[in-house]
C-alpha cells in the first residue's frame, strides 16, 4: 500500500471538519442538558435543606414548648404538690411523644426526599448512559441492559 501525502493531508482535514461540525452541532446540547441536570440536581437539594431547617425549627419550638410546659408545672407544683405532680409527670410525657412523634416525621421526610432525589440523579444518568451507548453503539439498548449497567456502576462507586 502506498501512502501519498495528499490523502494523508485530505485525511487529516476531513477528520477535523468532521470534529469541528460536530462541536458545533452536539455540544450545545450536551452542554445544556447538563446545566439543566445540575440546576434540576441543585434545586432538589436546597429543597431537601429547606426541609431540614423546618425540621429543625419545628424542634426548637416543640423544645420550647417543653420548657413552657415545665414552667407551668412548676406553678401546679406550688398549689398542691400532689395535683401537680401527676399533672405534671403526664403533660411533659405527652410533650415528648409529640415531640419525637414530630421530629421522626420530619426525618422521615427528609429521608423521603433525600431517596428521591438520589433515584432520580441515578435515573438521569442512566438515561444519558443508554443515550451516550445508543449513539456509541449505533443500536437500541435494552432497558434490562441499562438497569444492569447502572446497578453495576453504583454498586462500583460505593
Amino acid at each position: 500500500m502506498d501512502f501519498h501525502p495528499v490523502d494523508i493531508l485530505i485525511s487529516i482535514i476531513n477528520i477535523t471538519v468532521l470534529f469541528i461540525l460536530l462541536r458545533l452541532i452536539l455540544w450545545k446540547h450536551i452542554d445544556r442538558f447538563l446545566l439543566a441536570r445540575s440546576e434540576r440536581i441543585s434545586t432538589e437539594l436546597a429543597n431537601v435543606e429547606k426541609l431540614r431547617l423546618d425540621a429543625e425549627a419545628l424542634r426548637k419550638e416543640y423544645e420550647e414548648k417543653i420548657e413552657g410546659i415545665e414552667l407551668r408545672g412548676r406553678e401546679i407544683v406550688r398549689e398542691s404538690q400532689i395535683r401537680a405532680s401527676e399533672e405534671e409527670v403526664e403533660i411533659l410525657n405527652e410533650a415528648r411523644e409529640k415531640a419525637n412523634h414530630m421530629i421522626s416525621e420530619a426525618r422521615d421526610r427528609i429521608s423521603d426526599e433525600k431517596e428521591r432525589a438520589i433515584l432520580s440523579a441515578r435515573r438521569e444518568v442512566a438515561q444519558l448512559a443508554t443515550d451516550m451507548a445508543a449513539r456509541v453503539l449505533r443500536r437500541e439498548v435494552s432497558e434490562d441492559d441499562t438497569r444492569i449497567a447502572v446497578d453495576d456502576f453504583f454498586r462500583e462507586t460505593r
